[in-house]
């Protein structure tokens, strides 16, 4: 694809923004075409984005900007920001019995928690570790094209419940990149591990599992594999297996672009289309960056209540 303000790169999933030059003003035309461009790939990738002036302008092609709803994450400095890293390591855990990581999270959707997930996300880094702290992103509507007929007809009509869940500890089924995880102790992490207690501000929603995208008319896997509690009407075993098929079905390597970061990259996803994981990094190395959350959700969901019949089986038990 050409355009006379950029060049558009296909990746393995999404697309790479090439030629586009940060100091210039956007005109209609271009971002007409770079809507027209994250529409059709779900995922750009730009280079060289050296301010957060021009963060948020490229952001606002895509949509208005809100908060995100986690106040202890904004960026003081800018509120339409959330900031990533911060000034501190993050939150350090052991995984796997050795491996320490920094900010490692699982496959998720962002504001899946909520009644109205976001419409996407731009991300930027601007500290960038040495190694490690890559981000992974998975095709969802790639995915559901690729099911089989039978399941695509099993998951018409299907619901799930879904839970905030804040850290690795509570991460651990579908969707994690571990097997197991503990918190460092002092010796091996002296600067120790902070989170918010905010989950118990946001109760359990209810979702759909499949997406008739809004602008694309694509059919995705609405899911978000951190938050899934269980698929309605179904017992917890079943809803179980059924989790983890999908979510191996939607991360597998053909639908999958891992981002190798460099400083004053951003990439912006559309979230109605795409889960994304942070594979995270060594503790003793920085990764800083700031985020825009895209405002027009999908106004999918409704909040769950325990009264209902609509939650049969031995899901109860939760």
């Amino acid at each position: 694809m050409n355009n006379a303000a950029f060049d558009v790169r296909p990746l393995s999933v999404g697309a790479e923004i090439l030629s586009l030059d940060q100091n210039a003003p956007l005109s209609v035309a271009t971002r007409e075409a770079l809507y027209a461009a994250w529409l059709e790939y779900g995922i750009l990738l730009f280079h060289g984005v050296d301010s957060n002036e021009r963060h948020i302008e490229l952001s606002r092609v895509f949509g208005d900007l809100e908060l995100h709803p986690f106040p202890e994450i904004r960026y003081k400095e800018e509120p339409l920001f959330i900031e990533l890293g911060a000034k501190s390591p993050g939150n350090v855990y052991i995984f796997d019995g050795s491996d320490m990581r920094a900010g490692r999270l699982p496959w998720h959707r962002d504001t899946a928690f909520t009644r109205d997930i976001c419409k996407g996300a731009m991300l930027r880094l601007i500290n960038v570790p040495p190694v490690g702290g890559e981000t992974m992103l998975a095709d969802t509507a790639l995915a559901y094209d690729a099911l089989p007929d039978v399941m695509k007809q099993r998951l018409e009509g299907l619901e799930y419940k879904a839970t905030l869940r804040l850290g690795p500890e509570t991460q651990s089924g579908a969707g994690s990149f571990w097997t197991s995880v503990r918190r460092p102790t002092p010796e091996e992490c002296p600067d120790g591990t902070y989170e918010p207690d905010v989950a118990s501000r946001y109760p359990a929603v209810i979702h759909p599992a499949l997406l008739t995208h809004p602008e694309s008319g694509r059919k995705c896997l609405f899911l978000s594999p951190t938050y899934v509690d269980y698929f309605l009407g179904m017992p917890q075993e079943e809803s179980d297996e059924l989790l983890d098929a999908l979510t191996k079905q939607m991360t597998a390597p053909e639908f999958t672009y891992k981002h190798f970061w460099a400083p004053n990259d951003a990439i912006l996803w559309d979230n109605r289309r795409f889960i994304h994981a942070a594979m995270g990094h060594d503790p003793k190395y920085r990764r800083w960056g700031l985020r825009t959350t895209l405002a027009g959700p999908v106004q999918t969901g409704r909040f769950f209540d325990p009264t209902a019949t609509e939650w049969t089986g031995l899901a109860v038990a939760d």
